[in-house]
């Protein structure tokens, strides 16, 4: 019974961790990208209000918050981080852009973010 419960942890605890490599990888290409001069970045950031000077803050904090997310003993404060910018880019999707299929994805990361984060709060 004891190895059975040990079994189930470490492979709760593999899945977690491929999770937060998966997010740190989502939000480094993100991040970086926020800092080209796509036509999208510039028309969403644009739409939003704020200036282009929100795009590179937004650039910063997601790939810091990948960087972080994959120091074990920073991964609550990095999940925290990137989930609250999550909860940002959906009242932008729901009250600004409009909802679509991008809306999903940010949905999707979101969740992940918030499994990453209950599992690893201290």
């Amino acid at each position: 019974m004891a190895d059975s419960i040990a079994s189930k942890s470490s492979r709760r605890g593999a899945l977690i961790w491929t999770m937060q490599i998966l997010l740190a990888a989502v939000f480094l290409f993100e991040g970086i990208d926020k800092f080209s001069e796509r036509r999208l970045w510039l028309r969403i950031f644009d739409e939003i209000g704020f200036g282009q000077w929100f795009r590179y803050f937004a650039g910063v904090v997601e790939i810091s918050g990948a960087l972080t997310l994959l120091i074990p003993k920073a991964t609550f404060v990095a999940a925290g981080m990137l989930a609250s910018t999550m909860i940002g880019a959906l009242l932008v999707h729901v009250l600004v852009i409009g909802v679509g299929p991008q809306t999903i994805v940010v949905g999707i990361l979101l969740l992940m973010l918030c499994t990453v984060l209950k599992s690893s709060y201290p």
